[in-house]
């Protein structure tokens, strides 16, 4: 917000002149020697109105400086706290934040899936975060099982793969699949645990898959948080995301975003009905009765990927969430100047 200071400033000059009526003017030299009195008295007071209007003038032009530079401060401020849509994302998204608070150790779980004759046919690897520092028992536990399931869910990825393969007859020969799941530390204090994981696949195909998953826990409790939690005011966030996602539409004609993207990310705020934002999606009546209905919940985990720095909130969208794979993902940076994150995290 932009704060503009007005300066009003009123000069009165309150000048006194002599005059005599004219009947004096016929009492000879007195009247003179009073008009000469008055004419006397009127330049000294024009004078000295003259010299305190001097004054008045320069003050006034000296607090409309300091209120100029005052107002360009501020609006350099505004600017440079302003919400913009990243210019490398994947680069921003999987830079990883090697100065925590929290000592973060982070090893590879890897493994080597052969067929029969002994080729490498896949590669799955997973990576493990193992806090350094004591004190963090209840956290430690859920990163374990995070990772865990993680891992599981590579293996079943794999596993269905297989299968297909199988049934196809496709024939493959040297490390052809790849599997792995890398983690980015962003922020770890005493307020919040904040990393993203790069969950990188390619199973055939024209090209890889590749998806970015955040995960933001409350430190002391291992508790996750959800993007309401660390929002001042959530409806302002996601109104101000989403007239910046129109904004850098409108400045750049050669980026298309979907058709019905405001729709998505109004979806994924505040929630997707399965009835209705999936009805065109071929899906048949059994996934519908597997697809739940979140319209209208308050948990927004499962829907929006984001992540908390010491600066800044960041929101992703990945690919094919808001546009096609060739454009990439897509992250909005949030300053903590813009008032939009609670103090406590900001």
């Amino acid at each position: 917000m932009k704060k503009k200071i007005v300066i009003s400033e009123k000069v009165t000059a309150v000048m006194l002149a002599a005059a005599m009526a004219i009947s004096m003017t016929a009492c000879g030299s007195p009247a003179k020697d009073m008009q000469g009195a008055a004419e006397t008295a009127a330049d000294e007071e024009t004078s000295t109105v003259e010299t305190a209007a001097d004054r008045e003038t320069s003050a006034v032009e000296t607090v409309s400086e300091i209120a100029g530079n005052t107002t360009e401060s501020t609006e350099n401020a505004a600017t440079d706290a302003e919400i913009l849509v990243a210019e490398d994302p994947d680069t921003e998204i999987t830079a990883s934040n090697e100065n925590t608070d929290i000592k973060v150790t982070v090893e590879d779980q890897k493994e080597e899936k052969k067929n029969d004759a002994g080729e490498v046919l896949v590669t799955i690897s997973v990576q493990k975060a193992t806090i350094e520092d004591s004190g963090y028992d209840a956290l430690q536990k859920v990163l374990d099982q995070q990772s865990a399931d993680t891992y599981e869910l590579a293996q079943e990825a794999w596993g269905d793969m297989q299968a297909f393969l199988e049934d196809s007859d496709w024939e493959t020969t040297g490390s052809l699949y790849a599997i792995e799941d890398t983690i980015s530390m962003k922020r770890g204090d005493d307020r919040i645990f904040s990393y993203v994981t790069t969950d990188y696949s390619y199973l055939g195909g024209a090209h890889p898959n590749v998806v970015y998953n955040s995960y933001n826990y409350d430190t002391k409790t291992g508790k996750r948080l959800t993007l309401r939690d660390v929002t001042e005011d959530y409806d302002s966030l996601y109104a101000q995301v989403l007239d910046t996602l129109k904004a850098f539409q409108e400045e750049h004609e050669d980026f298309m975003f979907f058709e019905d993207y405001e729709g998505t990310v109004k979806g994924m705020f505040y929630g997707f009905s399965a009835e209705e934002d999936l009805e065109d999606s071929g899906m048949t009546d059994a996934d519908r009765e597997e697809t739940p209905d979140t319209a209208g919940t308050a948990s927004d985990i499962d829907n929006i990927q984001w992540y908390l720095t010491d600066n800044e909130l960041v929101v992703i969208f990945n690919r094919y969430d808001i546009a096609g794979y060739a454009f990439g993902p897509t992250a909005v940076k949030i300053p903590f100047e813009t008032g939009l994150v609670k103090e406590i995290y900001s």
